[in-house]
């Protein structure tokens, strides 16, 4: 399979702020995010929501001025045009938008051989996401109110791996290694006293275990021991909150867990990144997360 680099371009006066980490999270999981410009008439007040997501997601804000109809749609595809005929890195591109009118760049793309990729609403016309080789809904993205705290190292792991074994699993640790990086770009096993992420892996045992090691490759797959755990109290971090649905999820040391509101006490307080306590299920209710699915565990507590 091709390495893909995008260039994600939003159309920012038909794009939603509120969801456009999630949508950066979307692309990464095709490729490499090299170039992120969003485009709108920033000396409009209607903008003004986007100036704090521009900044934590290192995106470059373009500015058009209404010049005239569409006119900044318009310098998305001449941005467009000139990076899929100069910049010879960028062999994919992402357009967020849900106008058909961008059906005609999306061919372009695609005749020049480069991939396509596309997220908007259900309501985007059929030409614009036929002419795209993958089209994302946005009612698919993950939650974007739900930011996960990376200041545990077994929470950043656990994600990192979850995330890569979407596609396959077990996980090739090269593929994880780039996903750690793109959880954050500062992370490095020497940051942890170890001089490689396999050794950094390797201790720790009671998460992930090799499944496959070679002189060029080595794949892990993520423990499920919690059959040993039984009706006892464990300690974990949230990972995830989903306050639309109200359901959660755990990680500790023992996999991950997932949680409904309805069994925590003081929900108020709860927040993605808080330690808690919680009871693991009967071993009737077991489930084997190597089966994407997770055990759901009752009286969680806030951990003082």
């Amino acid at each position: 399979m091709i390495d893909l680099t995008f260039a994600v371009l939003v159309d920012g006066e038909n794009a939603s702020q509120a969801q456009y980490s999630s949508m950066l999270e979307e692309v990464e999981k095709y490729g490499t995010v090299a170039i992120k410009w969003v485009y709108a008439d920033w000396t409009s007040r209607q903008q003004s929501g986007w100036q704090d997501v521009l900044h934590e997601t290192a995106s470059s804000p373009k500015q058009q001025f209404h010049y005239g109809k569409d006119a900044a749609d318009h310098a998305l595809v001449m941005d467009a045009i000139e990076l899929i005929s100069n910049n010879h890195r960028i062999n994919g591109i992402c357009i967020v938008s849900s106008d058909g009118g961008f059906y005609s760049l999306a061919q372009r793309v695609r005749e020049k051989g480069l991939h396509v990729m596309a997220i908007g609403k259900e309501n985007t016309p059929e030409r614009f996401r036929k002419a795209c080789h993958n089209f994302v809904f946005t009612k698919n993205l993950s939650d974007s109110t739900v930011r996960l705290s990376h200041q545990d190292l077994n929470v950043l792991l656990v994600d990192s791996y979850l995330r890569c074994a979407e596609s396959n699993e077990p996980v090739y640790l090269g593929d994880m290694g780039k996903m750690l990086k793109m959880f954050d770009s500062s992370f490095d096993p020497r940051n942890y006293s170890f001089v490689s992420l396999k050794k950094l892996i390797k201790d720790k045992a009671e998460l992930f275990k090799i499944v496959d090691e070679r002189s060029d490759r080595c794949f892990i797959a993520m423990h499920s021991n919690i059959a040993s755990q039984a009706g006892a109290r464990l300690e974990g971090v949230i990972r995830k909150m989903d306050t639309s649905r109200e359901f959660g999820f755990i990680t500790s040391n023992h996999g991950d867990f997932h949680f409904s509101f309805s069994e925590v006490m003081n929900i108020a307080h709860l927040h993605v990144g808080a330690r808690v306590c919680f009871k693991v299920p009967s071993a009737g209710a077991q489930t084997d997360l190597s089966d994407g699915q997770c055990p759901t565990v009752s009286n969680v507590k806030l951990k003082k």
